[in-house]
């Protein structure tokens, strides 16, 4: 292929939005099964019956949320003699019962939920989706909710329905209302750490979907790659393909060479990529503390958070650490000291920089 394209288009990307955050590519590569997992949760619906309550659970940056989005827009090309809906919510973004239920209600096509309570927009949903032969809910990071009254109603108002809920917290549900507990009874689907292979082929499909043919040279990828290894994250790794893009043709190169990977690498090594974006208030501010105490132990962090005025327990304090350490934002070291045995050293690791601020 020649680059005839350049010199009237002046770009390396044939597909920017391959590298925007909620893009999701035809292909998954290494989630085929989890695939096929959430597919089966579903499959009960096209039979009359309701489909399964699933938990998505994993760390950060391993396709949870693409897995779980790229098999509800498969849906679309299901047989339209089968009416089965489906919903995606971001329980970061709208993160109380009025505000989901609101979301869900636009998301069905009903928009006049303007001066109606939370009662009266659930009660809408309910005629909407009755008319269906079933509707997949799903809940991303489902942990930000402040309050589950729009499950116990999806749980108990809500025939044919199939519940994603998908999470980085590996506590997530153990305080969860009796009433709604005793009725959700998930299975669980575990997404485990992306092997370096795998992000690489991964890498590999987004440079097909977003990058013209031929245009990385085979070195400047190997060390875009391995950079993503070591964070364990692919949307870090994609993140670094598109800047090393970007500084590519910022130079009026027709190549993405070794050079301009290691210039994206180097710009971005200074402030660590993470994502605090997802991070709760409470977290971000036990994040703070634990930025301006790194080496300290978790009892020294807590008094440090009283005395700032933190108004919850040792043990939701103690959580909240372990969000931040699933989220490779902390690390925690146990001494085998303190109560229980369950002190640790507590090192902060970084949250400097968010994937979309690049």
């Amino acid at each position: 292929m020649g680059f005839d394209y350049l010199a009237s288009e002046q770009t390396l990307f044939s597909n920017s939005d391959a590298f925007e955050i909620d893009y999701v590519p035809g292909l998954l590569p290494h989630r085929e099964n989890q695939q096929k997992e959430i597919a089966n949760a579903v499959r009960p619906m096209f039979h009359g019956r309701s489909g399964e309550v699933v938990l998505v659970r994993g760390g950060p940056g391993i396709g949870k949320t693409a897995a779980v989005r790229r098999v509800l827009m498969d849906l679309d090309t299901v047989d339209e003699a089968t009416n089965i809906s489906w919903v995606y919510v971001n329980c970061w973004r709208f993160n109380s019962s009025y505000k989901i239920v609101v979301e869900i209600a636009h998301l069905l096509g009903h928009q006049f939920t303007h001066n109606k309570n939370t009662s009266e927009i659930m009660d809408e949903i309910k005629k909407i989706v009755a008319a269906k032969d079933g509707i997949v809910f799903a809940f991303d990071e489902i942990d930000k909710i402040e309050d589950y009254d729009f499950l116990y109603f999806i749980l108990t108002e809500i025939h044919r329905k199939t519940l994603l809920l998908v999470t980085n917290d590996y506590n997530w549900g153990d305080k969860l209302d009796e009433r709604i507990k005793s009725r959700l009874t998930p299975e669980v689907l575990e997404f485990k750490s992306y092997e370096p292979f795998e992000i690489k082929d991964i890498m590999k499909e987004r440079v097909k979907y977003g990058f013209y043919q031929n245009v990385w040279n085979t070195d400047a990828f190997d060390e875009i790659a391995k950079k993503a290894a070591e964070y364990d994250d692919v949307r870090a790794g994609i993140t670094l393909l598109k800047v090393a893009g970007e500084i590519a043709e910022q130079s009026g190169s027709r190549k993405v060479t070794l050079q301009h990977a290691q210039e994206a690498v180097n710009k971005t090594s200074a402030f660590k990529i993470k994502m605090t974006s997802d991070l709760a208030e409470e977290e971000q501010h036990v994040l703070e503390i634990c930025k301006n105490n790194s080496g300290k132990t978790t009892g020294e962090l807590y008094a440090t958070y009283a005395e700032l005025g933190g108004q919850k327990s040792m043990k939701t304090f103690s959580r909240n650490l372990q969000r931040l350490e699933t989220k490779k934002l902390i690390k925690l070291d146990a001494t085998g000291e303190g109560f229980a045995g369950k002190s640790s050293i507590i090192t902060y690791i970084g949250d400097e920089k968010r994937l979309t601020e690049f």
